[in-house]
């Protein structure tokens, strides 16, 4: 069973009432268990709706979980507050495999039924997309309650004082826009983030848009980044790595393995970003998923008629609406403007393009070097922050080892 429709009815077995109101069909589900679960909880009356009586009922059905199975997903919730999120990112995944085999029986077949089934498809996958909202705060009310009582992780950990000014750390529906001037180290700071993250907790997926370098260049990176060992000399490794630094990269190799780091380089299109975002966002846990990308100057859209300043005003608002809809945090590189100095603090109008960055983005900080006579200090000042405090941070700077360490936090 997928973790997405798990967690679905784990909440409605925990709340059976919400049963009635979130609009959930039974066939967007793929495993055939949870959907007969859904069927029985949908066939009784609210009261009706214990662990025992849905258990009693699903000897009707073919497949079924144990009544110890039903009770460990009931209790396994702790709020309710994605269950709207939860549902409609159901139904988009079903509606996105529909769409799929549409376009197969209509290669197969191009007939007008099969072309009447894929206009069907095409505009039941744009219905998943307009909100049904009717303004109610119950969900977010209860979650408020229990956070009261109950210490919940507001937040993904990254780095300790970015984390501070962030109030706990990256936030589910946060687009973080961190600007820099070419050559400063906006890539590898990018990397540093996603590596804190995975370092932090290996369970939270990271999904890293590079749109300028290959694969093999960002793990080089995120290698030398691990091993302290320069991504350039990684270009050769069998002719200039000694045996035992092999072994120290394989060891890295391994280490990264086991996290949930994916890197995609041939995704240029926003469409392609937001497709890959909304797929693996909705089969996420909450504070379990990051998307980072590097940058959003390179990224296409399909209106290319339009001025680029507009262009970029659509990526940062669609962006925006992404990380609100599967209450995810977006990470955006963007590179400022030349005529900033290289030692002088960029300022919010510095944004490239557009000011819709801005205008859209929860947090958006800049990296500079702002010394002198110390190029290896980067400093990461925030000059917007919706839900915390503005302040800099000054990092060491190892461009070799592509390595960004806060002072007085060294891992």
């Amino acid at each position: 069973m997928t973790e997405l429709e798990q967690r679905v009815i784990a909440t409605l077995l925990s709340k059976p009432e919400l049963v009635d109101s979130v609009g959930i069909n039974a066939d967007w589900f793929e495993d055939t268990r949870l959907k007969n679960v859904l069927e029985v909880l949908q066939s009784l009356e609210v009261n009706e709706r214990t662990t025992l009586n849905v258990y009693s009922e699903l000897d009707k059905y073919e497949g079924q979980l144990s009544y110890r199975d039903l009770e460990d997903m009931r209790e396994s919730v702790f709020s309710t507050a994605s269950i709207t999120s939860d549902v409609k990112a159901l139904h988009k995944l079903a509606a996105k495999k529909q769409l799929d085999e549409a376009v197969v029986l209509y290669q197969m077949s191009p007939k007008k039924e099969e072309l009447n089934r894929l206009s069907s498809a095409i505009e039941n996958l744009k219905k998943t997309d307009e909100e049904d909202d009717k303004g109610y705060l119950d969900e977010a009310m209860d979650d408020l309650n229990y956070r009261m009582y109950n210490d919940m992780p507001v937040g993904i950990k990254s780095f300790p004082k970015l984390d501070n000014f962030l109030a706990g750390g990256l936030y589910g529906s946060m687009l973080l826009t961190i600007g820099a001037r070419p050559s400063v180290g906006k890539t590898a700071y990018g990397v540093n983030l996603a590596y804190q993250i995975i370092s932090n907790d290996p369970e939270v997926q990271v999904d890293f848009f590079t749109l300028e370098m290959n694969k093999r260049e960002m793990l080089n990176r995120f290698v030398a980044r691990h091993t302290n060992i320069s991504s350039q000399r990684l270009k050769r490794p069998a002719k200039v790595l000694q045996k035992y630094e092999r072994e120290v990269v394989a060891d890295a190799i391994e280490w990264y393995r086991k996290r949930k780091l994916r890197v995609y380089d041939k995704v240029l299109s926003l469409s392609g970003i937001l497709s890959i975002i909304r797929e693996n966002a909705a089969r996420s846990k909450p504070n379990k998923y990051v998307a980072i990308i590097d940058y959003i100057g390179l990224i296409k859209v399909e209106n290319s008629r339009a001025q680029r300043w507009e262009q970029i005003g659509q990526i940062s608002r669609e962006l925006k609406i992404m990380a609100n809809e599967y209450n995810v945090p977006i990470v955006v590189l963007a590179q400022l403007n030349r005529e900033v100095n290289a030692n002088q603090t960029p300022q919010l109008s510095n944004l490239r393009d557009s000011g819709s960055i801005e205008q859209d983005s929860n947090v958006v900080a800049f990296l500079h070097r702002p010394y002198e006579d110390d190029p290896k200090v980067v400093q990461l000042t925030i000059q917007k922050n919706r839900e915390g405090a503005l302040g800099t941070i000054d990092y060491y700077f190892e461009g070799r080892y592509m390595t960004f360490i806060e002072p007085n936090n060294e891992e």
